[in-house]
């Protein structure tokens, strides 16, 4: 009996022995993965690929390793953009699919935007930025110019970022100016968070944004304005569940036109007196 029962005892001691090594390697690992991140050269490395990517000059005070493999960084700018604290999360294996972002969720705190519209074309500065600009610019009266359609335009590669993106806002402020540098409209105190679900075996979208003060571009203002929306994946339906602000609560509406129902929506509520 005891000469079978050694090579089975040797083979349990080689498996603790190879699991414990490949547990001091992964730690070993990881602490090296944390302590790199925060040297001079990947926070230069990653400012440069962040510039290369979106054809902006961009700086970075400092970027590190969150505990779950993600990337914080601190003091990100680039032209009319600043983003004291920022923290990414991946998909690691987004090369598998080309719809697939390889940033999985962006959390942005105290985030302060201003845009500025070039007189020649009508688009926005930043430049990669005017799709943004443009949507959101519509919603408060502003008139669009190309919504981000023109292709000579910088944009985000979209196998890093793009539409299935969760995108968090915390405390942030957005600001619209004219050729002369006069402020046209603006939201302060800004949260956006986005969830995602399940429905049906379908994805589900819930948008929710909130907002200190709201300027409209009409000169009219909403205050403690509150926005709670989803979609379901596949659909171009988006339905607004919950729509007030400090006056009260709106009617709720459906539409897969959201940007210019919406537009029309808050000059709507901006003649309430």
């Amino acid at each position: 009996m005891a000469k079978k029962t050694a090579p089975k005892k040797s083979r349990l001691q080689r498996w603790k022995r190879n699991i414990i090594t490949a547990l001091v390697l992964v730690v070993i690992l990881y602490i090296g993965a944390h302590i790199i991140s925060r040297m001079e050269g990947s926070r230069q490395l990653v400012a440069d690929k962040l510039s290369s990517g979106t054809r902006q000059q961009i700086s970075i005070e400092k970027c590190g390793m969150t505990p779950l493999m993600g990337l914080r960084i601190k003091g990100l700018a680039f032209q009319g953009v600043e983003m004291p604290d920022v923290k990414m999360s991946f998909n690691w294996f987004s090369f598998l699919s080309k719809e697939t972002p390889f940033i999985k969720e962006l959390r942005i705190k105290g985030m302060e935007m201003r845009f500025r519209r070039i007189p020649t074309t009508g688009n926005w500065e930043p430049l990669v930025l005017n799709g943004i600009g443009s949507r959101m610019g519509a919603v408060l009266g502003l008139n669009p110019s190309q919504m981000g359609n023109d292709q000579s335009l910088p944009k985000f590669p979209p196998y890093v970022i793009n539409a299935k993106t969760l995108l968090q806002l915390e405390r942030s402020k957005v600001v619209w100016k004219d050729e002369n540098g006069r402020e046209i409209a603006y939201i302060t105190e800004a949260d956006l968070r986005l969830k995602s679900g399940g429905f049906i075996k379908r994805k589900v979208i819930q948008t929710i944004f909130s907002c200190g003060h709201m300027k409209l571009a009409s000169g009219s203002a909403l205050r403690e304005f509150r926005l709670e929306a989803f979609r379901i994946e596949g659909s171009q339906w988006v339905t607004v569940l919950d729509m007030a602000d400090s006056n009260g609560e709106y009617a709720e509406f459906a539409s897969s036109t959201l940007w210019q129902d919406l537009n029309l929506h808050l000059n709507q509520l901006s003649e309430i007196k």
